[in-house]
């Protein structure tokens, strides 16, 4: 749905190399330090019924070697993020509103021993009603 878009967002602002160290709806087992988003349910809005606006949610996966720079580097997400509004990328969904559902927040190791910082996020979106009869 928008991890692709937030995805190469990060890229454009220099968090990482898509396909090397950003990855959307998917965590290889390596390299050992990377940043992942995930597509993941958001509760639906009652506007959503008739009027053109969606909503979406992504989590954020930021994984590191060193637990300090897997906090920071997710901090740095957030910290640019927050108050966003537009489009992560030329013809990407228009978001109205971004809302935190979760701050940054330890998750622990993985199972070789990496640290893990997530947060959730969702995404009030400005959808196009022409081709749908019944929205607004």
């Amino acid at each position: 749905m928008i991890a692709d878009n937030f995805t190469d967002w990060l890229e454009l602002k220099g968090f990482g190399t898509v396909g090397t160290n950003l990855f959307d709806n998917f965590q290889p087992d390596n390299p050992d330090n990377l940043i992942s988003t995930y597509d993941v349910n958001a509760p639906a809005i009652s506007e959503s019924s008739s009027l053109s606006v969606d909503q979406y949610a992504i989590q954020i996966i930021v994984r590191n070697t060193a637990k300090a720079i897997a906090k920071e580097n997710l901090m740095n997400i957030h910290k640019k993020f927050m108050g966003f509004s537009g489009r992560l990328v030329d013809g990407g969904e228009l978001i109205s509103m971004v809302f935190n559902d979760t701050p940054p927040y330890s998750i622990g190791k993985d199972e070789n021993g990496r640290h893990e910082y997530s947060a959730f996020y969702r995404f009030r979106v400005v959808t196009d009603a022409s081709d749908n009869d019944y929205r607004l």
